[in-house]
This record gives C-alpha cells, structure tokens and sequence, in this order.
C-alpha cells in the first residue's frame, strides 16, 4: 500500500501592531524575562484525524520569531495555561517549529509572537500531518459590516426612544 499523503496547510499573518503579551519561556516553565509586551498572532485549527503533525512558523530574516502551541484554549492574561509546545530557532533565526501529537476534533491556538518586543512582522505558519487541517481563525469583520452593525443598533435605539414617549392616560 502506498503511504498515506501528508495534509499541508499555510496560515498566512503578521503580528505587526497586534495585541501585546508576555510570552512563555521555550520550556514553559516560567514567562520571558525579555519578551514582555510582545506583539502576537493567533492562528485556531483543528485535525481531522490524530497524529503527529509538524508546526513551522517562518518569518523574514527582519525579525526572530516564537512560536508557542495551546491545546483547547489560549489566554493572553494566562500565557502558561494549556501550552503544550514552544520553539524559538528552530533552523535559526527567523524559523520556530516543533512536532506535535494532535487529537482529532480537539482545537489548538498555534500562536506566532516575537523573541522580545522588537521581534515583528510578516510570518508563514505550515501544518503538516497526516490528517486535514481546518482554519478555526475567527475573520475580522469587514468595515461595511460594523456600519451595518451601528446602523442596526441606531434603528433599534431609535424604535425604543419612540415608545418610551408614547403614554397611555386613563382618565
């Protein structure tokens, strides 16, 4: 039988001007004495079947990229919580990655930050493993989608105001 094809994916982003943490340690035993105030991106996906899967994270050689991987959820405030694997150098500067086992349906938050805060910009996140991995990653709604959000909520305060002012009498 042939072996079974390895599924690839590609998360594009880049951790310019995004929020800000204090990062893990490689070993995750403590939070970076130096990385604090990192800017990070966050990328969710899940697995369709479990395995070992390979994470690599590759920036441009402008900056030294972290990558660290959370299993089920992922808090900033709680940096050291459901971190399951973390990589600074992976090949070198600019490359962070590691293998990890991964169970099928579960979610993970593979997040890309900086080695300290003046690590940032543009980074490639690769996943390959044996089973399909799907993007879990909210999008960022659009701007016209906001205006139709504050139209909305403007019509509807509206139509409250109305009907406070309408008063019954009994007389």
């Amino acid at each position: 039988p042939a072996p079974a094809q390895a599924a690839v994916v590609f998360f594009e982003g880049d951790t310019t001007g995004g929020p800000t943490w204090n990062r893990p340690l490689e070993d995750r035993s403590a939070l970076s004495a130096v990385a604090t105030d990192v800017n990070y991106a966050v990328n969710s996906f899940t697995v369709s079947a479990s395995g070992n899967y390979l994470l690599h994270s590759a920036a441009n050689m402008n900056w030294d990229n972290f990558l660290v991987l959370y299993d089920g959820a992922f808090d900033a405030g709680s940096p050291l919580l459901n971190a399951v694997a973390a990589d600074d150098d992976l090949i070198g500067v600019g490359s962070a990655g590691f293998g990890a086992v991964l169970t099928a349906g579960v979610t993970y938050y593979a997040v890309t930050t900086g080695f300290n805060a003046a690590s940032f910009g543009q980074y490639v996140l690769t996943i390959t493993g044996p089973g399909d991995v799907t993007d879990t990653t909210p999008a960022v709604p659009e701007p016209a989608t906001w205006l139709l959000l504050v139209a909305g909520f403007g019509i509807v305060g509206s139509a409250m105001r109305r009907q406070q002012r309408v008063r019954v009498s009994f007389a």
